[in-house]
Protein backbone atom coordinates (compact mmCIF):
# COMPACT_ATOMS: atom_id res chain seq x y z
CA UNK A 1 0.00 0.00 0.00
CA UNK A 2 0.78 3.49 -0.61
CA UNK A 3 0.99 6.63 1.88
CA UNK A 4 1.26 10.17 0.35
CA UNK A 5 2.20 12.37 2.45
CA UNK A 6 4.61 15.46 2.76
CA UNK A 7 5.39 17.70 5.94
CA UNK A 8 3.92 20.86 3.99
CA UNK A 9 0.65 19.49 5.02
CA UNK A 10 1.48 19.30 8.59
CA UNK A 11 2.61 23.08 8.19
CA UNK A 12 -0.90 24.80 6.92
CA UNK A 13 -1.89 25.88 10.08
CA UNK A 14 -5.57 27.87 11.20
CA UNK A 15 -3.93 28.60 14.74
CA UNK A 16 -3.32 26.20 17.68
CA UNK A 17 -6.36 27.00 18.89
CA UNK A 18 -8.31 25.90 15.93
CA UNK A 19 -10.19 22.51 15.49
CA UNK A 20 -8.19 21.34 12.33
CA UNK A 21 -5.01 22.12 13.91
CA UNK A 22 -1.79 21.01 12.81
CA UNK A 23 -1.24 18.30 15.69
CA UNK A 24 -3.99 16.46 13.69
CA UNK A 25 -1.60 15.19 10.94
CA UNK A 26 1.18 15.45 13.24
CA UNK A 27 -0.49 12.50 15.23
CA UNK A 28 -0.87 10.87 12.50
CA UNK A 29 2.95 11.07 11.72
CA UNK A 30 3.97 9.87 14.45
CA UNK A 31 2.14 6.98 14.93
CA UNK A 32 3.51 6.05 11.67
CA UNK A 33 7.04 6.07 12.46
CA UNK A 34 6.43 4.49 15.44
CA UNK A 35 4.98 1.29 14.43
CA UNK A 36 6.38 -1.30 11.83
CA UNK A 37 4.48 -1.26 8.97
CA UNK A 38 5.89 -3.92 6.30
CA UNK A 39 2.92 -3.42 3.88
CA UNK A 40 3.34 0.24 3.30
CA UNK A 41 5.43 2.28 1.14
CA UNK A 42 5.57 6.44 1.60
CA UNK A 43 5.78 8.43 -0.91
CA UNK A 44 6.27 12.20 -0.55
CA UNK A 45 3.22 13.55 -2.42
CA UNK A 46 4.73 15.78 -5.50
CA UNK A 47 3.15 19.31 -6.35
CA UNK A 48 0.30 19.83 -8.34
CA UNK A 49 -0.71 22.14 -11.15
CA UNK A 50 -3.43 24.28 -11.49
CA UNK A 51 -5.08 22.80 -13.78
CA UNK A 52 -6.02 19.62 -12.12
CA UNK A 53 -7.72 21.89 -9.12
CA UNK A 54 -9.58 23.49 -12.00
CA UNK A 55 -11.33 20.19 -12.94
CA UNK A 56 -13.26 20.63 -10.30
CA UNK A 57 -12.94 24.67 -8.89
CA UNK A 58 -13.42 27.95 -10.94
CA UNK A 59 -10.89 29.71 -12.15
CA UNK A 60 -12.06 32.45 -10.35
CA UNK A 61 -12.12 30.42 -7.07
CA UNK A 62 -8.48 29.27 -7.70
CA UNK A 63 -6.97 33.03 -7.86
CA UNK A 64 -9.03 33.99 -5.09
CA UNK A 65 -7.81 31.24 -2.88
CA UNK A 66 -4.06 31.92 -3.84
CA UNK A 67 -4.65 35.89 -3.72
CA UNK A 68 -5.54 35.30 -0.08
CA UNK A 69 -2.59 33.25 1.68
CA UNK A 70 -1.03 35.58 3.84
CA UNK A 71 2.73 36.38 4.21
CA UNK A 72 1.94 36.28 7.65
CA UNK A 73 -0.57 35.59 10.45
CA UNK A 74 -3.67 34.22 9.07
CA UNK A 75 -6.56 34.86 6.86
CA UNK A 76 -9.95 33.84 7.00
CA UNK A 77 -11.59 32.59 3.61
CA UNK A 78 -14.90 31.90 4.77
CA UNK A 79 -17.33 34.05 5.73
CA UNK A 80 -18.70 32.92 9.25
CA UNK A 81 -22.61 32.73 8.41
CA UNK A 82 -24.02 30.47 11.77
CA UNK A 83 -25.95 27.36 9.43
CA UNK A 84 -27.42 25.87 12.35
CA UNK A 85 -27.73 25.46 16.25
CA UNK A 86 -24.91 22.72 15.30
CA UNK A 87 -22.25 25.28 13.97
CA UNK A 88 -19.47 26.05 16.54
CA UNK A 89 -18.38 29.00 14.65
CA UNK A 90 -14.94 28.21 13.28
CA UNK A 91 -14.26 28.63 9.67
CA UNK A 92 -11.49 28.29 6.95
CA UNK A 93 -8.27 29.62 7.58
CA UNK A 94 -5.28 30.66 5.98
CA UNK A 95 -1.33 30.69 6.80
CA UNK A 96 1.66 31.45 4.86
CA UNK A 97 1.99 27.69 4.15
CA UNK A 98 -1.68 26.97 3.25
CA UNK A 99 -0.86 27.74 -0.53
CA UNK A 100 2.31 25.35 -0.70
CA UNK A 101 0.24 22.47 1.49
CA UNK A 102 -2.89 23.01 -1.12
CA UNK A 103 -0.75 21.96 -4.04
CA UNK A 104 0.98 18.83 -2.49
CA UNK A 105 -2.55 17.73 -1.47
CA UNK A 106 -3.66 18.03 -5.39
CA UNK A 107 -0.66 15.99 -6.45
CA UNK A 108 -0.54 13.46 -3.82
CA UNK A 109 -4.27 12.85 -4.89
CA UNK A 110 -3.35 12.59 -8.90
CA UNK A 111 0.08 10.89 -8.06
CA UNK A 112 -2.26 7.99 -5.83
CA UNK A 113 -4.81 7.95 -8.97
CA UNK A 114 -1.84 7.39 -11.41
CA UNK A 115 -0.62 4.19 -9.52
CA UNK A 116 -3.56 2.61 -8.70
CA UNK A 117 -4.28 2.86 -12.51
CA UNK A 118 -0.81 1.75 -13.27
CA UNK A 119 -0.75 -0.76 -11.28
CA UNK A 120 2.07 0.70 -8.99
CA UNK A 121 -0.22 -0.62 -6.24
CA UNK A 122 -3.74 -1.25 -5.78
CA UNK A 123 -4.49 0.88 -2.59
CA UNK A 124 -3.33 4.35 -1.80
CA UNK A 125 -3.72 6.66 1.40
CA UNK A 126 -3.15 10.35 1.23
CA UNK A 127 -2.67 12.15 4.50
CA UNK A 128 -4.31 15.16 3.60
CA UNK A 129 -4.59 18.52 5.33
CA UNK A 130 -6.47 20.60 5.48
CA UNK A 131 -9.30 18.73 4.05
CA UNK A 132 -11.67 18.78 1.70
CA UNK A 133 -14.90 17.59 1.27
CA UNK A 134 -16.88 20.83 2.69
CA UNK A 135 -15.75 22.81 -0.30
CA UNK A 136 -17.49 23.81 -3.17
CA UNK A 137 -16.55 24.53 -6.41
CA UNK A 138 -16.37 28.27 -6.04
CA UNK A 139 -16.28 28.68 -1.81
CA UNK A 140 -14.33 27.62 0.87
CA UNK A 141 -16.26 25.47 3.90
CA UNK A 142 -15.75 23.66 7.04
CA UNK A 143 -12.15 23.80 7.04
CA UNK A 144 -11.68 22.75 3.57
CA UNK A 145 -10.32 24.69 0.73
CA UNK A 146 -10.08 22.38 -2.50
CA UNK A 147 -12.35 19.56 -2.57
CA UNK A 148 -9.19 16.68 -3.22
CA UNK A 149 -11.88 13.47 -3.58
CA UNK A 150 -13.36 15.27 -6.21
CA UNK A 151 -10.71 16.33 -8.26
CA UNK A 152 -9.33 12.32 -7.37
CA UNK A 153 -12.71 11.48 -9.17
CA UNK A 154 -12.60 13.80 -11.81
CA UNK A 155 -8.75 13.10 -12.91
CA UNK A 156 -9.82 9.77 -12.93
CA UNK A 157 -12.31 10.16 -15.45
CA UNK A 158 -10.69 12.45 -17.80
CA UNK A 159 -6.64 10.37 -17.92
CA UNK A 160 -8.42 7.02 -17.80
CA UNK A 161 -11.79 7.02 -18.93
CA UNK A 162 -13.28 5.44 -15.59
CA UNK A 163 -16.96 5.41 -16.49
CA UNK A 164 -17.88 4.29 -13.01
CA UNK A 165 -16.53 5.79 -9.20
CA UNK A 166 -17.61 5.35 -6.25
CA UNK A 167 -16.68 7.79 -3.81
CA UNK A 168 -17.40 6.67 -0.06
CA UNK A 169 -17.76 9.28 2.96
CA UNK A 170 -17.86 7.78 6.07
CA UNK A 171 -16.69 11.28 7.60
CA UNK A 172 -19.54 12.37 10.91
CA UNK A 173 -20.21 15.50 8.74
CA UNK A 174 -22.09 15.58 5.86
CA UNK A 175 -20.00 15.45 2.70
CA UNK A 176 -21.92 18.39 1.07
CA UNK A 177 -19.22 19.97 -1.35
CA UNK A 178 -18.46 16.45 -2.78
CA UNK A 179 -22.17 16.17 -3.18
CA UNK A 180 -23.05 19.48 -5.09
CA UNK A 181 -19.64 19.24 -6.99
CA UNK A 182 -21.70 15.59 -8.64
CA UNK A 183 -25.14 16.09 -7.98
CA UNK A 184 -25.67 15.88 -12.18
CA UNK A 185 -22.79 13.10 -12.89
CA UNK A 186 -24.34 9.75 -13.14
CA UNK A 187 -20.44 8.43 -13.63
CA UNK A 188 -19.83 9.20 -10.27
CA UNK A 189 -21.76 7.43 -7.33
CA UNK A 190 -21.42 9.39 -4.18
CA UNK A 191 -22.64 7.47 -0.28
CA UNK A 192 -22.19 9.43 2.62
CA UNK A 193 -23.21 7.77 6.06
CA UNK A 194 -23.01 11.05 8.48
CA UNK A 195 -25.21 12.01 12.14
CA UNK A 196 -28.09 14.58 11.19
CA UNK A 197 -28.81 16.94 12.61
CA UNK A 198 -25.57 18.24 12.84
CA UNK A 199 -23.67 20.88 10.70
CA UNK A 200 -23.90 21.61 7.71
CA UNK A 201 -27.50 20.03 8.00
CA UNK A 202 -27.41 18.38 4.40
CA UNK A 203 -27.69 15.15 3.55
CA UNK A 204 -31.14 13.96 4.06
CA UNK A 205 -32.19 10.95 2.43
CA UNK A 206 -34.40 12.82 -0.06
CA UNK A 207 -31.30 13.99 -1.52
CA UNK A 208 -30.44 12.26 -4.16
CA UNK A 209 -28.92 13.77 -7.20
CA UNK A 210 -29.55 12.39 -10.63
CA UNK A 211 -30.22 9.00 -9.12
CA UNK A 212 -26.63 8.63 -7.71
CA UNK A 213 -26.45 9.76 -4.63
CA UNK A 214 -27.11 7.81 -1.45
CA UNK A 215 -27.62 10.06 2.01
CA UNK A 216 -27.45 7.84 4.96
CA UNK A 217 -28.16 10.06 8.09
CA UNK A 218 -27.83 8.65 11.54
CA UNK A 219 -29.43 10.43 14.52
CA UNK A 220 -27.25 11.56 17.57
CA UNK A 221 -26.30 9.12 20.36
CA UNK A 222 -27.37 6.26 17.46
CA UNK A 223 -25.72 2.98 18.66
CA UNK A 224 -22.69 1.24 17.74
CA UNK A 225 -24.17 -1.77 16.18
CA UNK A 226 -27.08 0.16 14.36
CA UNK A 227 -24.78 2.37 12.83
CA UNK A 228 -22.85 -0.68 11.53
CA UNK A 229 -26.01 -2.46 10.44
CA UNK A 230 -26.76 1.32 8.33
CA UNK A 231 -23.26 0.71 6.88
CA UNK A 232 -23.89 -3.11 5.79
CA UNK A 233 -27.45 -3.01 5.08
CA UNK A 234 -27.40 0.62 2.99
CA UNK A 235 -23.78 1.56 2.25
CA UNK A 236 -22.68 -1.22 1.27
CA UNK A 237 -25.16 -3.31 -0.50
CA UNK A 238 -25.49 0.04 -2.77
CA UNK A 239 -22.03 -0.03 -3.53
CA UNK A 240 -21.94 -3.58 -4.39
CA UNK A 241 -25.27 -3.25 -6.78
CA UNK A 242 -23.10 0.07 -8.27
CA UNK A 243 -20.40 -1.96 -9.54
CA UNK A 244 -17.47 0.71 -9.23
CA UNK A 245 -14.40 0.38 -11.30
CA UNK A 246 -12.49 2.98 -8.80
CA UNK A 247 -13.53 3.46 -5.15
CA UNK A 248 -12.35 6.81 -3.25
CA UNK A 249 -12.70 7.15 -0.04
CA UNK A 250 -13.29 10.16 2.13
CA UNK A 251 -11.97 8.60 5.61
CA UNK A 252 -13.06 11.09 8.19
CA UNK A 253 -12.41 9.74 11.93
CA UNK A 254 -15.08 11.65 13.99
CA UNK A 255 -17.99 9.25 14.06
CA UNK A 256 -15.43 7.85 16.96
CA UNK A 257 -17.32 7.82 20.89
CA UNK A 258 -14.48 9.76 22.10
CA UNK A 259 -15.14 13.06 18.96
CA UNK A 260 -15.84 16.56 21.04
CA UNK A 261 -17.93 17.66 17.55
CA UNK A 262 -20.36 14.77 17.36
CA UNK A 263 -22.50 12.49 19.21
CA UNK A 264 -21.68 8.75 17.65
CA UNK A 265 -20.63 5.68 18.77
CA UNK A 266 -17.90 4.16 16.62
CA UNK A 267 -14.85 2.33 18.59
CA UNK A 268 -11.18 2.42 17.61
CA UNK A 269 -11.23 -1.15 16.01
CA UNK A 270 -14.39 -0.40 13.73
CA UNK A 271 -12.43 1.65 10.98
CA UNK A 272 -10.68 -1.40 10.29
CA UNK A 273 -13.90 -3.17 10.13
CA UNK A 274 -15.19 -0.73 7.97
CA UNK A 275 -12.29 -0.47 5.59
CA UNK A 276 -12.18 -4.25 5.02
CA UNK A 277 -15.75 -3.78 4.16
CA UNK A 278 -14.79 -1.46 1.32
CA UNK A 279 -11.82 -3.70 0.52
CA UNK A 280 -13.74 -6.62 -0.11
CA UNK A 281 -15.78 -4.90 -2.69
CA UNK A 282 -12.83 -3.26 -4.19
CA UNK A 283 -11.96 -6.58 -4.53
CA UNK A 284 -15.31 -7.55 -6.33
CA UNK A 285 -15.10 -4.99 -8.74
CA UNK A 286 -12.17 -2.77 -9.30
CA UNK A 287 -9.63 -4.79 -9.58
CA UNK A 288 -8.85 -3.94 -5.35
CA UNK A 289 -8.32 -0.60 -6.52
CA UNK A 290 -9.49 1.86 -3.32
CA UNK A 291 -8.08 5.50 -2.60
CA UNK A 292 -7.92 6.90 0.27
CA UNK A 293 -7.85 10.74 1.54
CA UNK A 294 -7.76 12.02 4.66
CA UNK A 295 -11.04 13.82 5.83
CA UNK A 296 -12.01 15.09 9.44
CA UNK A 297 -11.43 14.03 12.80
CA UNK A 298 -10.90 16.02 16.00
CA UNK A 299 -10.06 13.88 19.01
CA UNK A 300 -6.49 14.19 17.86
CA UNK A 301 -5.31 10.80 19.58
CA UNK A 302 -8.07 8.71 19.16
CA UNK A 303 -8.78 10.00 15.32
CA UNK A 304 -4.91 9.39 14.44
CA UNK A 305 -5.50 5.63 16.40
CA UNK A 306 -8.44 4.72 13.96
CA UNK A 307 -6.63 6.29 10.89
CA UNK A 308 -3.76 3.54 11.67
CA UNK A 309 -7.15 0.72 12.18
CA UNK A 310 -7.88 2.03 8.99
CA UNK A 311 -4.08 1.96 7.26
CA UNK A 312 -4.35 -1.95 8.89
CA UNK A 313 -7.24 -2.87 6.88
CA UNK A 314 -6.19 -1.00 3.29
CA UNK A 315 -2.59 -2.45 3.73
CA UNK A 316 -3.34 -6.20 5.03
CA UNK A 317 -3.69 -9.23 2.49
CA UNK A 318 -6.53 -11.53 2.52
Amino acid sequence: MLCFYHPLCEAHDPGSDHSENMRRLGAIHKLLRSQDWPFLKLIEMPVGRREMIELVHTKEYVDFVFKSVPASGYKEIEINEVISDHDDGEVTVLSPQSGAALMRCVGGVVAAVDSVMSNVDTKAFCATRPPGHHALANKAMGFCVFNHAAIAARYAQKTYGIDKIAIVDFDVHHANGTQKIFEKDSGVFHASIHQLPLWPETGYAHETGCGNLLNVPIAPNTSRDEWLCAWREKILSRVDSEKPKLIIVSAGFDAHKGEPKSRQNLETKDFYTITRDLVALANKHSGGRVISILEGGYNIQLAAESCMEHLRGLGEKY
